[in-house]
């Protein structure tokens, strides 16, 4: 006699056969967003970055107003969001570089680059405060609320001050000279946590709560986490690429969990700024890490 499936099986199986199709598809649309941008930022040709800057917000506009002409209102915030930070993309492209240039900065020195890194962060925070209202994207909905601000803070700080004693040390492990780190520290705290919100908001804030709905809390922390990863992978800072790529994956979804459990930012954006700080370390000291 044929026993008949377990109907919890027969339904954790229709889950995962529906949650396939939003997966590849967000994965396409994350590696086409975050892949040819890098590239284009790195060393992309002028060709290059023009097609890239100016295709990308054309191309998920378009997306985005297919997915409402369809009434596929389950896609649509996560395609406002691959519309706001393709946007964010064209502007920095644009701009970042003005402030550093107004004030005479070296792009490649500390104050040059923090002040870079800050002005990032300014134009993503700008673009989604004013297409948010466009797009109705609120800021409850990317983490920029104040949530379980107790534990994110210590978790946050926790995180940050145990990166940055592991960075002093690989520092000096490094023979970078106290004297130097301490005129760096200014420029270096600003670029972390400059970074950190910036990161933390374009790779995972934007998205983690527009593709749970179809992908399920655990499998968009994945999702983000491996997008974050690979758009780490051609970095040059570093001496072994492949285990830094693991340790990205790793980290980011540490943050992602974070996050989600206190319900904003903070938390990840402090953990993410103490990891960046033995990175920034090495990048101006010229030393891969």
């Amino acid at each position: 006699m044929v026993l008949p499936m377990n109907i919890a099986e027969v339904g954790r199986e229709s889950r995962i056969a529906r949650r396939i199709p939003p997966l590849l598809i967000f994965l396409a649309c994350s590696l086409l967003l975050f892949e040819p941008a890098f590239f284009a930022f790195s060393d992309g040709g002028k060709w290059f970055q023009v097609a890239t800057f100016i295709g990308l917000p054309l191309l998920f506009s378009a997306l985005a107003v297919f997915v409402r002409w369809r009434r596929l209102m389950e896609y649509w915030p996560a395609f406002s969001s691959y519309v706001v930070v393709s946007i964010a993309f064209l502007l920095m492209w644009l701009l970042d570089d003005l402030p550093g240039r107004w004030l005479g900065l070296d792009p490649k020195g500390p104050p040059g680059r923090a002040v870079t890194k800050v002005s990032d962060a300014f134009i993503l925070l700008l673009v989604v405060a004013v297409l948010g209202k466009l797009l109705r994207i609120d800021f409850d909905s990317v983490y920029l609320r104040k949530g379980r601000l107790r534990l994110g803070l210590a978790v946050g700080l926790a995180g940050f001050a145990g990166m940055a004693v592991f960075a002093l040390v690989e520092a000096h492990t490094m023979g970078i000279s106290s004297r130097r780190l301490l005129n760096w520290t200014p420029w270096i705290l600003t670029f972390v946590f400059a970074n950190g919100l910036f990161e933390e908001l374009m790779f995972r804030a934007l998205f983690l709560r527009k593709f749970e709905p179809l992908l399920g809390a655990p499998l968009a922390n994945v999702l983000t986490g491996f997008v974050f990863a690979v758009g780490h992978a051609g970095v040059t800072y570093t001496e072994d690429l492949l285990v830094f790529v693991a340790l990205t994956f790793v980290f980011a979804l540490v943050w992602g969990y974070l996050m989600q459990k206190t319900g904003a930012l903070w938390g990840s954006a402090l953990f993410h700024a103490g990891a960046d700080t033995l990175l920034i370390i090495g990048i101006l000291s010229g030393i891969k890490t």
